[in-house]
């Protein structure tokens, strides 16, 4: 075997032990760490307000800030904030409160959920399509009890020990809808314009109180916020169907993306299969034929031997004097003709030995073109895909760059609500009357 044909051999056999399968599984979108999901978005902050998220330290919230699950937000004394949730629910945290976002998906199926832990203080919350259409998944907990709704507006509040806002215990006051509040010894159902009450005390049944209690103090905003209902029960369906079909896109591009390289890895292992049957069948002919010619090989040799043999008798036969001339003549007649034959049989295995080695070369060459048609192939599938995550990617920005510029644009409109309602709030009733009647005199 010469160099050349080393060369290829080893080369090929190098290129067919790279295993394919992790080639074509690098061509496929990885799968990265899911982020947590979103839950709301700042529209209005005052005061003292601070958001820590997991594996970050606490820092004051802007607007625009994106709550995730996780996170937990903490107004001061004079510190509130406003959210809009993802399910078109609306969130007021009044001041020095702690609440944390345990879970949260709106994805618009029926397993969305939102749960919040209020650790400390209040917060009115305004129900999206979680709460009218999965009532189970929307929960409030606190460390005494827990608040499910029936598609409600309504205030939680938790007193803890040592307070002197009034008894310690988890609080709930209804606007719109009901609420219940669950203990370890009981529920109390909560209908508008009631409170309810569950005691630090287990043993305690929750219940109803006799009146609002007093520290369900309205803030600067309390009347816009009483509008949201209202508004919201207007868009929970429009915005419940869009955030299904967003879902629904994502889901079958991440499906089709999950299939591509599923195919690709299928087709890889079909390749390795039809390759390695292949080479079993070209490894066995080729062996069959290295068996033939060392077969034939040996009986060429013993040819040779032969007439060798029959050489030295006949130069014995002709010295002892023993043979004719003609005996010698027919002898010799033999001998030519026996290694014409052993000739004639030596370049046969000759001739079939070099076939042998240009078939060998030739399987080389064609192992060695094949896998490298598999390895470009694969480079190819691969940057295909690359494109195709990098376009995703890209359409992805532009649309959280659109989703930013609404936002933008809902909390300036939402700033200028306020604004007009606190110039209206402190125009005198009577300021309108007297300029009709300056008009009517003049």
């Amino acid at each position: 075997m010469g160099s050349r044909t080393r060369l290829h051999l080893w080369a090929c056999l190098l290129l067919l032990a790279v295993p394919l399968t992790p080639l074509f599984a690098a061509a496929a979108p990885q799968a990265a760490a899911q982020p947590p999901n979103a839950a709301g978005t700042v529209v209005l902050v005052e005061g003292d307000v601070r958001i820590v998220s997991a594996g970050a330290p606490p820092h004051a919230v802007k607007l625009g800030d994106v709550v995730s699950e996780g996170d937990v937000l903490i107004t001061g004394q004079v510190g509130e904030v406003h959210l809009k949730m993802q399910d078109t629910g609306f969130i007021a945290l009044r001041p020095a409160t702690r609440l944390k976002v345990v879970s949260y998906k709106a994805d618009g199926g029926d397993d969305d959920n939102a749960v919040l832990r209020l650790v400390q203080g209040g917060f009115r919350s305004v129900t999206g399509w979680i709460g009218k259409f999965n009532r189970a998944g929307y929960k409030v907990r606190t460390p005494t009890a827990t608040i499910g709704v029936r598609g409600t507006d309504h205030e939680p509040r938790y007193i803890p020990e040592g307070s002197a806002e009034g008894e310690p215990g988890t609080y709930d006051r209804v606007y719109v809808g009901e609420s219940v509040i669950e203990g370890s010894s009981g529920e109390a159902l909560v209908a508008p314009k009631q409170a309810g009450f569950a005691s630090d005390n287990p043993r305690t049944k929750p219940r109803l109180l006799a009146s609002i209690p007093k520290f369900f103090k309205p803030s600067p905003y309390e009347a816009e916020i009483a509008k949201k209902h209202a508004e919201i029960q207007l868009l929970i369906d429009q915005r419940r169907q869009e955030r299904q079909k967003v879902i629904a896109e994502k889901r079958a591009a991440l499906q089709e993306s999950r299939a591509q390289g599923q195919a690709l890895m299928e087709q890889n292992k079909e390749a390795i299969a039809q390759q390695k049957q292949a080479a079993e069948e070209q490894r066995k002919e080729a062996q069959e034929k290295r068996e033939a010619l060392q077969r034939d090989t040996q009986a060429a040799t013993d040819m040779r031997t032969a007439v060798q043999e029959k050489r030295k008798a006949l130069e014995a036969d002709i010295q002892s004097g023993t043979l004719t001339v003609k005996q010698v003549q027919e002898r010799r007649k033999a001998l030519r003709e026996a290694s014409q034959a052993a000739e004639r049989a030596w370049e046969d295995i000759k001739r079939r030995r070099r076939q042998l080695q240009q078939d060998m070369d030739a399987r080389v060459d064609s192992r060695a073109q094949a896998a490298q048609e598999r390895l470009d192939a694969a480079k190819n599938q691969r940057q295909d895909l690359r494109g195709k995550r990098k376009s995703l990617e890209d359409e992805q920005d532009s649309t959280q760059q659109e989703m930013k510029t609404l936002r933008q644009q809902e909390n300036q409109r939402y700033r200028e609500e306020l604004k007009d309602a606190r110039k209206k709030a402190q125009t005198p009733p009577d300021a309108g009357k007297d300029d009709k009647q300056d008009g009517k005199s003049q």
